[in-house]
């Protein structure tokens, strides 16, 4: 007997061939972009919803062509030499590789945090990361997702998007608080974007992180849209409105320099739809 997926599925007539087993292995792989260490077969059997023999099918055609490597001594699995390098073709093909220069930089001379962060569909995702040195900060990893309207970052680009209007009433009329001072509505959430439109720069004053205040600035593409954010995180003692003001003119100029060395066509944008193991 398949798993629910496998039950639950489009028929084969209603997809191409091979489409669930594609999607099954892309679903794999995407565990491991927040992984912190090995994964398990155990763990991608209960996440996914699949059997283990579905699991160990698809982990082994993995491992096979070197996505994926398993670890004897603990019997899980991480990613492989073939991932390691599709991930340096993706960062050289979207331009990252020259665009971590400038966050190290920005990093430098603020001694705070920067990301470099994506739109995917209704969540920002964290691709690049610079981590402040100092004791105090909030630990985070690329991969990381958080809601658009929480986020200095997806303020930043959704006060440059093409379809702001139709995300702004896409939104309920009570927002999910992530924290209590997050924006509750989809008119307070208007207001935010008006104000990051007109002086170039987002402001996350607790939303997401209690203790944690950021600004962020859009990176634009060449139709003046913003798939992509820079943002400085900072502990909030750190981040008195007067340090938002000094750090607002830097940053608006790095997220600008970023623009600059991503290919006009490709603006770091992420797929706005994910693979579910059994589609």
């Amino acid at each position: 007997m398949g798993d629910s997926s496998e039950r639950h599925g489009p028929r084969a007539s209603e997809s191409p061939a091979g489409t669930q087993a594609v999607g099954r292995a892309l679903a794999v792989l995407r565990l491991f972009i927040e992984a912190e260490g090995d994964v398990q077969i155990t763990e991608i059997t209960q996440r996914l919803g699949l059997t283990p023999g579905t699991a160990h099918r698809v982990v082994g055609a993995l491992a096979a062509e070197g996505f994926l490597v398993r670890n004897p001594a603990t019997d899980g699995y991480y990613l492989g030499s073939t991932a390691i390098l599709l991930g340096q073709a993706a960062q050289r093909t979207l331009g990252a590789d020259r665009a971590m220069p400038l966050l190290k930089q920005l990093n430098a001379e603020t001694n705070e945090s920067v990301n470099l962060v994506v739109r995917d569909g209704d969540e920002s995702v964290v691709v690049m990361r610079v981590q402040s040195t100092l004791p105090l900060r909030f630990e985070q990893h690329p991969g990381a997702r958080f809601p658009l309207y929480s986020t200095a970052s997806g303020k930043a680009m959704m006060s440059r998007a093409g379809d702001t209007e139709a995300y702004v009433r896409s939104l309920p009329a009570r927002l999910p608080a992530v924290t209590p001072h997050t924006v509750s509505s989809p008119g307070q959430l208007t207001g935010e974007l008006e104000r990051t439109r007109a002086r170039g720069y987002s402001i996350d004053n607790e939303e997401n992180v209690e203790g944690v205040r950021c600004i962020g600035a859009p990176v634009l593409d060449a139709h003046g849209h913003a798939h992509a954010a820079v943002v400085v995180q900072v502990p909030a003692v750190r981040l008195p409105d007067t340090r938002v003001e000094e750090l607002a003119p830097r940053l608006i100029e790095v997220a600008g320099q970023v623009a600059q060395v991503v290919p006009s066509d490709r603006t770091m944008r992420s797929a706005h739809r994910r693979a579910e193991p059994g589609r």
